[in-house]
């Protein structure tokens, strides 16, 4: 299926621990409001699910692939996911996604 659009849309799940919520959520908040105002960044969200709070997502929209590189090398994103990682109970999920729409 040919792709129409070259934007990336990025999700990022994380499963942190109960005891470290509120850290990880500040940590996450610090790099979104980071992340909005990088060169081709036009989405960046924080969610959280509704029946466990432990379970966050990320939802990033880049305007190609050479953005959301960009954005992964970035030293913000270094720092954020040092601090992260031992907050979390496993290690993200990192995915990348096309829209196939016109």
């Amino acid at each position: 299926m040919p792709v129409f659009n070259p934007s990336i849309l990025a999700v990022v799940k994380l499963s942190v621990e109960r005891v470290a919520l509120d850290r990880a959520l500040a940590l996450l908040q610090e790099l979104a409001e980071r992340s909005r105002s990088e060169r081709g960044c036009s989405r960046f969200e924080v969610l959280q699910e509704a029946a466990d709070p432990t379970q966050l997502v990320t939802v990033e929209r880049w305007d190609g692939d050479a953005s959301a590189d960009a954005h992964m090398r970035s030293p913000h994103v270094t720092v954020a996911l040092a601090r992260l990682t031992p907050l979390l109970r496993a290690a993200p999920r990192f995915a990348r996604y096309r829209s196939v729409e016109r």
